[in-house]
């Protein structure tokens, strides 16, 4: 007993003896079999120069990362690369290790004086295989003052998975996935059973859209297949194009197997640790704990309705001002999808064929006889059979921020505030954006309790972001601005609607008011679940619950404000 009350003070008090030393991190290493990866830039092989110092440039590796600098699927197999690569940087010292984006093999890039830096890639990575891995890690970190970090797939628009001199714990290699017809949670009674699949939080979309397939299923998924489901994009809420009949993902997950920050190895769900399921299904990623694996509720295979619309660029703004004054329409009619100023595409499964086409015929007739656009409709068999068909690639290899904006329902029921809404996007076209306006949010399948993303998303009938970006050989200053015009172009829609919120996933980095504008009422309970299972913040991270604030050391790489 007086062991483990020593060892408890010693947690409470945070007590640090110093830095880690090299010998520190070897013998860490030792205590894992040496998995401990050093983490290097994912097109260090092109350079001659690293950190200042001569490097040998290795030709036939440069050629192999110059081939796949753009493909998603590269990029999350390996330990320092990141979809977008703006957290591969460290942005307020223009310090990275970047190729051209737009020319992957463009020399200018990579030769000499071109130099390749650390970045703000973790030094340390961690493939975790088991909860022993994240408890060690956590100790370690506790006892030295590693900051932490937890990255998956690096689909991270807000550098939440990165800081130079962390240690990476990464999940890339819990890979089992499991169905289980007449599934329990974990502490619940035996007649409370569900369809659940369970899968290790490394486990991408892509595998699971073919292992629903293979057992006559269907799980919604983000847009992009090499996302990891139980990520980040699970525990800050995840949208889907089915969403608005489904639910977001956080409404579907039935169990976490989460280590908390204490060491504890927990199975939380609606009959035990509630507290923590609740933070998990929506608090945010990287925050409450590591999540070593999900159960989510599968549901039954079924058809797929597609009507996709592509239009001339000059006629956007008639789409937008079409489409929002539909919005209301085509989501009481279960259809979920996305406009850009370029077209549409918008699916429904709760209809049948006949209902679906009658229910988006003023759709077919405006576009086809008003603004003299092509539309298609088709009924895809599967989930897969539409996936496969149907989405294209986010933009990757590339930096880039987001900005996003959750759109209520009730503006939908005012001819003013329509009209508003329109010359609000319209505006975001005219000086050179191209807002993608979501039907994802979940306002046929209302609310059902038990999350903790902000109320906003449950009276909400469009979710909208804005992207920008830029290249390797932008200028500080530049890059300053980028945010600066993104977050300014957003302004007019977050004064239209005021009290609502963001996609924390796909917000501003800047996000203004952010406690609320990702979790509305919910932020305060939240904090309080934070400090039960983290009391020594080991996990931070930017805009989380709990978050240190900008002047915490490890968020020096981030661009100004």
């Amino acid at each position: 007993m007086f062991f483990i009350f020593i060892v408890h003070t010693m947690i409470q008090l945070n007590l640090v003896v110093s830095l880690p030393t090299a010998s520190d991190w070897n013998i860490f290493n030792q205590s894992l079999e040496g998995r401990l990866l050093r983490s290097v830039p994912f097109a260090l092989p092109c350079f001659s120069l690293t950190d200042g110092v001569k490097s040998n440039h290795n030709a036939p590796s440069c050629m192999r990362v110059i081939n796949s600098y753009l493909d998603d699927e590269v990029r999350t197999a390996h330990a320092g690369s990141y979809i977008n690569t703006q957290w591969e940087t460290c942005q307020s010292k223009i310090s990275g290790c970047l190729l051209d984006s737009e020319q992957p093999d463009n020399p200018a890039a990579f030769s000499n004086p071109r130099v390749c830096n650390q970045g703000s890639i973790p030094e340390h990575t961690l493939p975790v295989e088991s909860a022993s891995d994240v408890v060690a890690s956590f100790n370690f970190a506790r006892d030295f003052n590693v900051p932490l970090v937890v990255k998956n797939t690096g689909h991270d628009y807000k550098g939440r998975s990165s800081g130079n001199g962390a240690l990476s714990l990464w999940m890339h290699h819990l890979q089992g996935i499991d169905f289980e017809p007449n599934f329990t949670p974990a502490g619940c009674p035996h007649g409370d059973t569900f369809p659940g699949i369970t899968f290790g939080s490394g486990v991408s979309f892509l595998s699971l859209i073919n292992f629903a397939e293979q057992h006559n299923l269907t799980v919604p998924t983000a847009g992009d297949g090499t996302v990891a489901g139980g990520g980040g994009y699970l525990q800050g809420g995840g949208h889907s194009v089915l969403s608005n009949a489904f639910g977001l993902a956080v409404d579907r997950v039935l169990q976490f197997e989460v280590v908390t920050p204490l060491g504890q190895h927990l199975f939380a769900n609606s009959c035990q640790f509630q507290d923590l399921f609740f933070a998990l299904r929506g608090g945010g990623g990287g925050t409450f704990g590591v999540v070593l694996g999900v159960t989510t509720l599968a549901l039954p295979q079924m058809e797929i309705h597609v009507v996709q619309a592509n239009i001339k660029a000059d006629q956007g703004s008639r789409l937008v001002e079409f489409m929002v004054d539909h919005t209301l329409e085509f989501a009481q009619s279960g259809w979920g999808g996305f406009t850009l100023p370029s077209g549409l595409t918008f699916v429904n499964a709760i209809l049948t064929s006949t209902q679906a086409k009658a229910s988006i015929a003023s759709m077919q007739k405006f576009v086809t006889q008003e603004i003299y656009g092509n539309v298609t409709f088709s009924t895809e068999p599967t989930y897969k059979a539409y996936y496969q068909k149907f989405t294209t690639n986010v933009p990757r290899g590339t930096p880039l921020t987001t900005s996003s904006r959750l759109v209520p329902a009730d503006i939908f029921n005012s001819n003013n505030q329509r009209e508003e809404l329109t010359k609000v996007l319209n505006g975001m076209i005219a000086i050179g954006l191209e807002p993608i306006i979501f039907a994802a949010p979940p306002f046929l399948y209302g609310d059902r309790g038990g999350t903790s993303v902000t109320p906003s998303w449950r009276t909400s009938l469009l979710h909208v972001t804005l992207t920008d970006g830029w290249n390797f050989n932008t200028s500080k200053s530049d890059i300053t601005t980028v945010y600066r015009k993104l977050s300014a172009a957003m302004d007019p829609l977050r004064k239209l609607t005021p009290g609502s919120g963001a996609y924390q996933n796909e917000a501003d980095v800047f996000e203004p008011n952010y406690e609320h504008s990702f979790w509305g009422e919910n932020y305060n309970r939240l904090r309080s679940i934070k400090q039960k299972y983290d009391p020594d913040h080991i996990l931070d991270c930017w805009q989380c619950i709990g978050w240190k604030g900008r002047n915490d050391p490890r968020y020096e790489c981030y661009p100004l404000e």
